[in-house]
């Protein structure tokens, strides 16, 4: 399997062979996050997927207007 520290060390190595600075891979994190709730996946599923045990990962939500209002118009 795809490890953590595999799909960094290609992916710095990519960055490198391209000539430009890698952001932190932390970054992957919160873009992936806010791609799935962008696509509609439920904030309990995503909570699950992240391992995470509270709503922690509601910290990493940067266009947080475009994720909840589907869910508040769904959930007035």
């Amino acid at each position: 399997p795809l490890t953590r520290h595999a799909f960094q060390k290609r992916l710095k190595a990519a960055a490198a062979a391209a000539g430009f600075a890698l952001p932190p891979t932390h970054s992957i994190r919160i873009g992936s996050t806010t791609e799935y709730l962008l696509r509609g996946v439920p904030f309990d599923v995503m909570r699950a997927k992240g391992r995470w045990a509270s709503d922690a990962f509601l910290v990493y939500l940067r266009r947080h207007a475009e994720i909840m209002a589907p869910y508040m118009q769904a959930n007035p």
